[in-house]
């Protein structure tokens, strides 16, 4: 049996569920959270992302920085080869 406060909180809970569902209302629950693409973050997410990945290959091969640069601000292997002669 169910002494007086127990049935206080009870109806309390009980209305204020109902209440909570009011039309005019925000939702109780949080919007359910969606999956992060590539495709679907911002640009400067997408940039951060690639400049990591750009630091992760760097350090696998093992190319020195100033190598890297050189190749990567060349924009063919004409220029390359301008650059290291």
């Amino acid at each position: 049996m169910l002494n007086n406060l127990q049935t206080n909180t009870t109806s309390a809970l009980h209305n204020s569920i109902m209440e909570a569902g009011r039309k005019d209302c925000p939702p109780m629950l949080a919007p359910a959270r969606v999956k992060e693409t590539y495709a679907t973050v911002s640009e400067g997410i997408r940039k951060k992302m690639d400049a990591e990945a750009e630091a992760v290959h760097i350090i696998l091969i093992g190319i020195d920085y100033d190598i890297y640069s050189i190749v990567d601000a060349c924009p063919n292997d004409k220029e390359m080869c301008k650059v290291n002669v």
